[in-house]
């Protein structure tokens, strides 16, 4: 998934060439829908759709159309605005399946019309911090009641938790390295024992910048499995055994 903005043409070469299968996002984080300037939103969006599938719909590795990340949907005018741009990318392309990666959940109305689910969680780091025995009966009951209602396939787009190279605990607490192993092994074993949960994008590959934040120690997102200059921490070595079972 390209969060959250297209990638260079070059890197959708390399992911032809090497096999990987990219969902494909416009430059729309955290849409809200407020009156204000919602037309003009609209119409930027709506470009950003045109251009992304005009630049990308020839890429065999492009498999899926995302058209915002996070949006705020509760509000009124989001279901007609995101269904607007759901139409469009499907006038431009009925091949490939249209998602959005979700912040709301069961109650993202768009879901309705959308070909897949795509939800961002983190039970156990945002909320139920360092709770993991809380937050993962909350996920499990979340992922329930949307495939009741959608009964669509699942993407969990976003899960994770920040962790600091070489600090180390046990038993395992929030920053660890041991903590972002238990995090993912058991948020994975949930995904399995659900057959309509049909991937998982850990967040993140590899530790980045942000600006600066209460919550963001040294202006960064350390969500990573890689720190910043690619070495790998426990968690990128416990994937590689999760994803080879």
């Amino acid at each position: 998934r390209t969060t959250h903005y297209p990638y260079s043409e070059q890197m959708m070469d390399l992911a032809d060439r090497l096999g990987f299968m990219v969902i494909d996002e416009i430059p729309a984080v955290g849409l809200f829908f407020a009156e204000v300037g919602l037309e003009r939103r609209l119409s930027v969006c709506r470009q950003y759709v045109q251009e992304l599938i005009a630049r990308d719909k020839n890429h065999p590795s492009a498999i899926m159309w995302s058209i915002a990340n996070e949006p705020h949907s509760r509000l009124p005018a989001a279901k007609p605005f995101l269904r607007n741009l759901y139409d469009l990318a499907k006038s431009l392309d009925s091949t490939r399946p249209i998602t959005l990666a979700s912040q709301v959940g069961v109650d993202e109305e768009s879901f309705e019309f959308l070909d897949l689910l795509c939800l961002n969680r983190y039970y156990g780091w945002y909320t139920q911090s360092g709770q993991l025995d809380e937050g993962l009966p909350l996920l499990a009951a979340e992922l329930d009641a949307m495939h009741e209602k959608f009964a669509k396939p699942l993407i969990m787009t976003e899960f994770g938790a920040d962790t600091i190279a070489g600090h180390h605990a046990q038993p395992p607490e929030m920053f660890s390295e041991e903590y972002q192993v238990e995090m993912l092994t058991r948020y994975f074993g949930l995904f399995r024992s659900r057959p309509f949960v049909v991937g998982e994008h850990v967040w993140n590959l590899c530790d980045f910048k942000t600006p600066q934040g209460v919550r963001r120690m040294g202006g960064m997102n350390l969500k990573g499995v890689f720190t910043r200059d690619r070495r790998p921490k426990l968690a990128a070595h416990r994937l590689r055994e999760l994803w080879n079972k």
